[in-house]
């Protein structure tokens, strides 16, 4: 591999890194300072992840969305970067497809929170869909040429996870603004299976990418 390919790739990978963790520690910090509209802290079983970015009522709804919207756009830029390198084979540029496609669908759930109301649904619509979709080019891929399979596990959990989510009746409703405020108000259940399948949506393509941009490294 050339020179040029190797640092292209080296900083694919640390643009890739930074947009992951653009992704993870923004909700972490946003959950401890949270205080909700009936004055409850921030609970993964029971609120959503779209709770976090609304503004007006979290405190750190900026860094969430502001991590969303440029985490996903770093994500694009190192998947990007590996699909042009001069070792790209028809395996990894689909890697690299699933991996764009899943990323710009992060960053417009960023771009639009949940006070832009029928935006935002749109938007959180299209993560649901692009992560089956882009769990069949990368399960693909992994099953076709590169171990180790396990890899394929967060893509299936993930597009599970998301087609759950899809096909709940009331997806729409659960979209809208301060739509839990208004169902529970206070008095919130143990757990709400939205919102926890939410979460285990996020992990899941958190594991999935970060996978994704290790092994790809190493492919290389």
């Amino acid at each position: 591999m050339a020179t040029d390919d190797k640092i292209l790739l080296r900083l694919a990978n640390r643009v890739g890194i930074m947009g992951l963790l653009m992704l993870i520690l923004p909700p972490l910090l946003a959950a401890w300072v949270y205080r909700g509209e009936a004055g409850e802290s921030f609970s993964f079983l029971t609120h959503t992840l779209s709770e976090l970015g609304r503004y007006d009522s979290s405190r750190l709804a900026v860094l969430i969305n502001g991590g969303m919207f440029f985490g996903g756009l770093a994500l694009v830029v190192s998947f990007s970067s590996r699909a042009l390198s001069g070792r790209s084979t028809p395996i990894s540029v689909s890697l690299a497809i699933s991996g764009i496609l899943l990323s710009l669908s992060v960053a417009a759930c960023g771009l639009f929170p949940v006070n832009v109301g029928a935006l935002h649904s749109h938007a959180m619509t299209a993560l649901y869909v692009m992560t089956p979709v882009c769990a069949l080019f990368y399960c693909f891929a992994i099953l076709r040429d590169i171990p180790p399979r396990w890899g394929v596990l967060p893509a299936l959990a993930a597009a599970g996870c998301a087609l759950a989510l899809l096909l709940d009746p009331d997806r729409e409703l659960m979209l809208m603004d301060r739509y839990a405020y208004g169902l529970f108000g206070a008095d919130r259940p143990t757990i709400w299976w939205p919102a926890l399948t939410g979460w285990l949506l996020v992990l899941f393509v958190g594991i999935w990418l970060f996978y994704a941009l290790i092994l790809m490294r190493r492919r290389h």
